[in-house]
């Protein structure tokens, strides 16, 4: 059995077993929301450790609740999405420029 573990935004992790194809993701801090399309809406994670998992068509819910479109927490929730999402992905480019810079200074060095 292979699990790809891949962290998301909002601390929330994702595993996926390439032998079931089931997909669980994982909350690691009190709450946080995501966006998934096999619920129909965004997931809430209501507490550290909530799971929302997927397996093929089945969809199973650990301490986590789903908003639909209309739901009077949506427009918030998809809002702390967004942030979450701009967060993450200048950290990953901050990585990433670091290593490019690092990587350049060896060059350099040469």
């Amino acid at each position: 059995m292979t699990v790809t573990v891949t962290r998301k935004a909002g601390g929330i992790t994702q595993l996926f077993n390439t032998e079931t194809g089931r997909v669980t993701y994982k909350c690691k801090s009190n709450s946080a929301f995501m966006l998934i399309e096999a619920f129909g809406g965004i997931v809430k994670f209501n507490q550290k450790g909530a799971m929302a998992t997927v397996t093929g068509h089945i969809t199973n819910l650990e301490s986590c609740d789903v908003l639909k479109h209309g739901h009077s927490e949506y427009k918030d929730a998809l809002v702390a999405i967004i942030t979450s999402q701009k967060e993450f992905a200048q950290n990953k480019a901050d990585y990433y420029q670091k290593e490019i810079t690092e990587l350049e200074n060896k060059l350099s060095s040469l």
